[in-house]
């Protein structure tokens, strides 16, 4: 990729100039007229900037001349840079003698990426989860057509979901360090209950509640698992695909809808992981947020407390650092050692001794598992929750039935319910031969508080 094939080589050179401030003061400016006016006026754009340079010092460029400039002047040269440096084109309005400038495409993602990092608001956290399990849940039971672009539209979110969730990781990284040293208690305050608190309200508790990775994985693995063992649908896909005139081939369309399916599928299986990090990242730092203020609030700050907080570290350092830390100290403040007798000084505190290597203890052999007991244990934890296990148990409860649930069974044991949990478990993997839908309440079955929970055969009713 040579970006310079695309950009002036000087596009950049206004970020980085004696002006840079005003410049990207204009940027913003250009970007607000881009959001509300289709063709943006010079006279317009010259206007707003008279606005914004008052009362503010510009500097000639080197290839400028020198001398008193009036606002307009400033306004006007700033408007040339943007078309040197390759930001904006200056024509006219079709039909008309209205002098207009036009924002270059690669300019305008650029205008939005400064306005965006310029923004100290947290952004605001869209359902992407839920959004991505409605449109394709939509597409496979009313309308089969458009399966493809639910497709898509599942990878773009997905896509957008990492992206969030690695940009929240790294942004509790960047609270962490902003505590790190911090000694003002006003500042951990803001940081902690203002700043973090927006971070977390609007991102984490969405994605831990209402918008719940965990509640729709199953369901968004198990609907694009059907879409690639359905070949008549993946063949219309193909067919949708070349409709848009996207792709030079069949195969090709069928090798992309393919890799937005497995992205999806695989991205949500290394979620789980990343979520658990951001989980144990946002444990520690509240642990460490509220220690550190809760120790600056309690610290003593005078020059009592720190020169007793000193000779506490000095007291409790090793005695061959002492010397060392003693003489680092003399050099901001004047302190002398100190000794006294008393009556412990001719008391010395016992050595402990190593451990010595001794005669094991003697092991009785009727207190060992004979042979044949230990493999019937070994056994017993291999075989009795396997897969086969789980499969022979479903079997029996579905029966001649395509679909059963919890309404509809009694348990006679422990083993039961670990089966029944097991089963639900394994419902959302690939291979599994059945289906479980999680249904609103509860019910108490001989002891066993379990979800009212339908199972049903994969291809059955």
């Amino acid at each position: 990729m040579n970006l310079f094939e695309t950009i002036p080589g000087n596009f950049f050179s206004m970020l980085s100039s004696k002006n840079k401030e005003l410049y990207v003061d204009a940027i913003v400016l250009l970007n607000r007229l881009f959001e509300y006016e289709l063709n943006i006026e010079v006279s317009g754009f010259i206007s707003e900037l008279i606005g914004l340079l008052e009362d503010r010092e510009y500097e000639t460029e080197d290839d400028e001349e020198a001398g008193g400039l009036t606002p307009r002047d400033k306004a006007r040269l700033i408007l040339e840079r943007f078309v040197q440096t390759g930001w904006v084109d200056r024509e006219y309005m079709d039909g008309s003698f209205t002098e207009i400038i036009t924002p270059k495409t690669y300019a305008i993602k650029v205008m939005k990426l400064i306005c965006d990092l310029g923004e100290t608001q947290v952004q605001e956290y869209n359902s992407l989860v839920f959004s991505t399990y409605s449109s394709l849940k939509q597409a496979k039971e009313e309308q089969p057509r458009h399966m493809y672009e639910a497709v898509l539209n599942a990878k773009k979110n997905t896509e957008q979901l990492v992206f969030e969730l690695k940009s929240l990781y790294h942004g509790i990284r960047e609270h962490f360090r902003k505590i790190q040293g911090q000694r003002d208690i006003n500042t951990l305050l803001k940081d902690h209950f203002d700043d973090y608190k927006a971070l977390v309200d609007r991102i984490y508790h969405p994605i831990k509640t209402m918008d719940s990775i965990h509640r729709y994985l199953a369901p968004i693995q198990e609907i694009l698992s059907d879409v690639m063992g359905d070949s008549g649908l993946m063949d219309d896909m193909r067919n949708r695909a070349m409709a848009v005139k996207k792709y030079s081939s069949v195969d090709e369309a069928g090798r992309e809808i393919i890799f937005a399916i497995d992205y999806v599928l695989d991205a949500y299986m290394a979620i789980g992981r990343l979520v658990s990090e951001i989980d144990k990242k946002h444990t520690n730092y509240t642990k460490r947020s509220v220690d550190t203020i809760r120790y600056n609030m309690a610290a003593d700050h005078t020059i009592s407390g720190k020169i007793t907080e000193l000779l506490r570290k000095f007291s409790a350092a090793p005695e061959e650092r002492k010397p060392i830390i003693l003489s680092l100290m003399e050099r901001g403040v004047r302190v002398n050692r100190q000794e006294f007798v008393d009556g412990s000084s001719l008391w010395h505190r016992n050595v402990k001794s190593r451990r010595l290597m001794t005669e094991p203890l003697f092991i009785d052999p009727e207190d060992i598992l004979s042979e044949h007991e230990a493999e019937r244990l070994i056994k017993f934890l291999d075989n009795d929750f396997s897969i086969n296990k789980i499969k022979e148990y479903m079997n029996k409860l579905f029966g001649d039935s395509g679909s059963f649930s919890t309404d509809d069974i009694e348990f006679e044991g422990d083993n039961d319910f670990i089966m029944l949990l097991l089963a639900s478990i394994r419902a959302g993997e690939r291979n599994a031969s059945f289906n479980a839908q999680i249904g609103s309440g509860s019910r108490d079955i001989n002891g066993y508080t379990v979800p009212r929970i339908k199972f049903t055969k994969k291809g059955g009713s």
